[in-house]
């Protein structure tokens, strides 16, 4: 299952405000939605969506930001689709994406039965860029993914779990980081690569204090510094090797299709 999107890095791509929701506007923490149908603070997803923000900063160890981030929501398909084939002619059709420019951070969305997966996916670019503005693709699509889970779930990624077990047991498969970080276009991620990419972060989040801490400092010293020292040669000092990390996520993968 490919997610709703990949961030789009769109200097210049701002749309214009022809065809934008502008029926309900709610302004709740870091987010500013604009809605063409009714909708309240109070609903659930908003909530939700709000509260997200805390578990995004705390499990990454991110500062808060004030930044808006600014979620448009279209509750007719066929606008959103109308409206996505005006403002970025040839973008590949999705449910829905998000869109950092110079000046801001956007969510567009169509209100549909997975709406809530693909809002808790899209807010989560929004809440890393607002304070790691450039982040390789395949992380920030595998903490996307790992935030888009019900809060309930702790990232666990259900189908993604399946997907690579799958792979492991035909023996097509086999984690490997080094590719991943060679991927700089979204047209270039598979299904493999969106499910290893939340793996390696589930990973990292949920076997020991020292790989959390790990990819915590990376995402610090990299918002100081985009250059800065590759995730992969962070893990192999502590590892080891880039095979004993695959191993161990290999083995992650095992445990968690066993559970």
């Amino acid at each position: 299952m490919l997610p709703a999107s990949s961030p789009i890095a769109a200097a210049g791509l701002l749309p214009t405000r022809s065809g934008l929701p502008r029926g309900a506007e709610v302004v709740t923490g870091q987010l500013v939605i604009h809605a063409d149908f009714p909708l309240t603070e109070q609903h659930r997803l908003i909530r939700d969506l709000e509260s997200m923000r805390t578990d995004v900063i705390q499990d990454l160890g991110l500062p808060i930001s004030d930044e808006p981030i600014h979620l448009y929501l279209f509750e007719s398909a066929d606008r959103y689709e109308a409206f996505v084939v005006g403002q970025f002619p040839g973008f590949p059709a999705r449910r829905a994406f998000f869109v950092e420019t110079d000046t801001s951070l956007s969510v567009y969305a169509a209100w549909q039965d997975r709406i809530a997966e693909d809002l808790r996916h899209e807010t989560t670019h929004g809440y890393v860029h607002a304070v790691v503005p450039t982040v390789p693709l395949w992380l920030d699509e595998g903490i996307a993914e790992y935030f888009e889970r019900p809060r309930g779930e702790s990232g666990t990624h259900r189908e993604h779990v399946a997907h690579l077990n799958g792979r492991l047991l035909e023996g097509t498969w086999r984690p490997n980081l080094e590719t991943l970080e060679t991927l700089v276009e979204p047209g270039e991620m598979s299904q493999d690569h969106y499910a290893e990419a939340w793996c390696w972060v589930h990973w990292m989040l949920h076997t020991t204090p020292t790989r959390r801490k790990i990819l915590q400092t990376y995402l610090a010293d990299l918002r100081r510094d985009g250059k800065t020292v590759p995730l992969p040669l962070r893990l192999v000092r502590t590892e080891g090797s880039m095979s004993a990390c695959s191993g161990a996520v290999k083995t992650h993968v095992e445990a968690l299709a066993a559970d």
